[in-house]
């Protein structure tokens, strides 16, 4: 019985990126998952989530924010994240993208830290109800981490006329 208790503890989580996919508001602690090649987004149901969760909008580069936080410190409680890009949105589909902000690896206390995130070049996100939207996995060097549903600009995709947005704007000063 103490082994069993010993692994259920393991298995709450230590960091969290929001707007976690399947989560309402602010993550806490027990909305961290543990991704794995096959279950990138841990035990959240994509389909019953995906067009639910609030979708983070990406600027018309392909660059989008996440925010990390971190429920204890050390290499348990990562801030630093890889990113991989379902653009189905069915979590089928994963390829790397670019983290081009990152978070500590090694924090001494609890904390958010802002990821910025480049969607792989040429992606057209074409997942949900919208088809418009990519899936998001982030893992931390910690191994834990969740998915967050991010939703392209139509310029980005290709899908309209050029929109100016103020990220886009920001990362052509």
């Amino acid at each position: 019985a103490a082994l069993c208790l010993g692994f259920a503890l393991q298995a709450h989580a230590h960091a969290a990126i929001s707007p976690a996919l399947g989560v309402k508001g602010t993550p806490v602690r027990n909305d961290a998952q543990r991704p794995q090649k096959n279950s990138e987004c841990g035990n959240i149901d994509i389909a019953k989530n995906f067009d639910s969760s609030t979708a983070i909008q990406a600027a018309a580069n392909g660059s989008f924010v996440a925010t990390i936080t971190n429920f204890n410190g050390g290499i348990d409680g990562s801030r630093q994240a890889t990113a991989l890009v379902d653009p189905t949105g069915t979590g089928k589909s994963f390829v790397s993208a670019d983290v081009l902000q990152n978070g500590d690896k090694n924090p001494n206390d609890n904390g958010s830290q802002q990821l910025v995130v480049q969607l792989p070049a040429g992606s057209t996100c074409a997942g949900g109800a919208s088809k418009d939207k990519c899936l998001v996995s982030f893992t931390t060097a910690g191994g834990f981490g969740n998915c967050v549903v991010v939703q392209q600009a139509a310029a980005a995709s290709g899908k309209g006329d050029s929109q100016s947005t103020s990220a886009a704007a920001a990362s052509s000063a």
